[in-house]
């Protein structure tokens, strides 16, 4: 780990041409604009929703940002609101639904105007077989897309699904995403089960989520490589991996 943060991570972060003592600055986006799109996911018609999203890109906010401070921490807000009884869970899963569909219509915008030619190496995202949170897993796979990785994303039901994938295609990294202490255990056994059956026996693995926020020591319990606090960081993290495992 001291290899990796030391070395290799401030490496990738040059070549990307980000500085690797630099924070990330939150440019553009500000807390109230967060508030204010959780409010109207909560509240407002799709038409309306898309609209306050376009103003906020027009100000000439990158991808990257609206997705790092814009709508994972609008998804993050709706979850809390739930656990306050600030809304229910109808309101939350209509809510996120439609996070999801602004999701998509943003970045096909902003493929239309780039170059998206995945030549890279292969990543396998999964949540955790009976985990219901997936918006996370969605954010961070736009980030290995535009990174150039060839992603496949499994929204997979139990461990015999992630096992047949990874069985049928060689990953280079595998990641999953956990929310809670509840399915810890269940992780555990699919990670295991991946370097037993995985194409690829080199294969890295990388968690995310909630889980792994509020106990990082979980990442060595579940056998997992590194974690990721969002999608930027999963990319870096698991080219880091791979590097290392070709070496």
């Amino acid at each position: 780990m001291r290899t990796i943060e030391s070395e290799v991570i401030p490496r990738l972060l040059l070549i990307h041409g980000v500085s690797p003592t630099a924070p990330r600055a939150r440019s553009g986006v500000t807390d109230a604009d967060v508030e204010l799109l959780a409010s109207h996911l909560l509240a407002r018609s799709d038409d309306f929703v898309d609209e306050f999203v376009i103003d906020i890109e027009a100000r000439g906010i990158d991808l990257e940002t609206l997705l790092l401070d814009l709508l994972a921490p609008s998804a993050r807000l709706l979850g809390v609101m739930w656990e306050q009884d600030l809304c229910d869970f109808t309101d939350v899963t209509i809510a996120l639904a439609r996070l999801q569909r602004v999701l998509r219509k943003m970045t096909a915008r902003f493929e239309s105007t780039e170059e998206w030619m995945p030549s890279g190496p292969a990543v396998l995202l999964s949540v955790t077989p009976g985990e219901q949170h997936t918006f996370g897993l969605s954010l961070v796979s736009e980030f290995f897309r535009r990174a150039g990785w060839s992603v496949v994303d499994e929204l997979a039901e139990t461990e015999e699904d992630v096992v047949r994938r990874v069985r049928q295609q060689s990953f280079t990294v595998v990641g999953f995403s956990l929310s809670g202490e509840l399915l810890r255990d269940r992780l555990a056994s699919v990670i295991k089960s991946v370097r037993k059956f995985s194409r690829n026996k080199n294969v890295g693995v990388i968690v995310g989520g909630a889980a792994f926020q509020e106990h990082p020591e979980w990442v060595s319990l579940v056998g997992a490589d590194a974690s990721a606090n969002d999608g930027l960081e999963a990319v870096v993290q698991s080219q880091s991996l791979s590097q290392l495992l070709k070496a």
